[in-house]
């Protein structure tokens, strides 16, 4: 099978697009908390945790990262869903409750840095990152870094105000870093198993999106827990995630295996991606008896 693969000489970054509210109050990590699957109630200052929220029939309708940053929220979502996710969050707010909610679109960015060596990631901030944990941020002059747990490479985030961002690519560009393309940032997040908007504006269950870690379900109720719960206990889920690879192009779209059964490719590469597969499907599937495909986790 074909492996695409970015240059792994280079240092890249991406600059990533996302909603941005602000929650603020003494009351704001309970009113988070009753609308979100997993549990933040003793969440840490700096500690950033991921999220979603679904629907009543417990589909997904927005991924989020909430970190506590000074005594705020500081929500990040899929920017297409931001009118949505924020209306649901208002909404939600209870008459005696002590919480205020900001709009703050447009005023921060993250930019992803990324390669397949751990010291270049290194030498492009400046910043030792082998001895930084997963889920807190660290203080770095005016931005944030997160190291970020990937399966092959290595990546940081930067969380940075959008009137700085010249200036901190500026910086990282003179110590050696490249802007990737979409393209180059696909190929990276897909060996890497990094979900998107792709994945998560299709409406799926978070157990078919191999998600059911940031799924609580002894937190109490929040939108969709009742569809959630149901399925833990009766077993049912019948599909899920997979990293495809093909010798031939397969694009997005819904496909039908020989068995008859959809296949849903989510992100595409052409010839590797994500498709969302019935579990009764082997390793390799072929589509319209031509097409073989082999499978694997995430």
């Amino acid at each position: 099978m074909i492996k695409l693969q970015y240059k792994s000489s280079c240092c890249r970054y991406y600059i990533r697009e996302h909603s941005v509210t602000v929650v603020e109050g003494k009351d704001s990590v309970k009113h988070i908390n009753r609308i979100i699957t997993s549990n933040i109630t003793e969440i840490k200052d700096l500690e950033n945790c991921k999220s979603l929220i679904c629907d009543a029939n417990g589909k997904i309708t927005d991924a989020l990262e909430i970190s506590s940053i000074s005594g705020q929220l500081l929500i990040l979502g899929i920017k297409e869903n931001a009118e949505k996710t924020r209306e649901l969050i208002v909404s939600g707010t209870h008459w005696n409750e002590d919480v205020k909610i900001m709009n703050g679109d447009g005023a921060l960015k993250i930019i992803s840095i990324f390669a397949k060596n751990q010291e270049q990631v290194s030498n492009i901030l400046g910043t030792e990152i082998s001895t930084m944990g997963d889920d807190f941020w660290i203080i770095e002059n005016d931005s944030y870094i997160l190291k970020v747990k990937l399966k092959n490479d290595y990546q940081v985030n930067i969380l940075i105000q959008t009137d700085l961002i010249d200036s901190f690519i500026n910086t990282i560009e003179g110590n050696g870093a490249e802007l990737c393309d979409e393209g180059t940032w696909d190929t990276h997040r897909i060996e890497n198993g990094i979900l998107d908007n792709e994945e998560y504006n299709q409406g799926f269950l978070p157990g078919e999106l191999g998600l059911d870690e940031i799924v609580d379900l002894k937190k109490g109720c929040y939108p969709g827990q009742e569809i959630h719960a149901r399925l833990e206990s009766r077993g049912k889920l019948s599909k899920k995630i997979m990293r495809f690879r093909t010798d031939s192009r397969l694009d997005v779209g819904t496909y039908l295996s020989n068995t008859g059964r959809k296949v849903r490719v989510t992100s595409s590469l052409g010839n590797q991606g994500f498709a969302v597969i019935s579990l009764k499907e082997n390793s390799e599937l072929k589509i319209n008896d031509e097409l073989l495909i082999s499978t694997e986790e995430l």
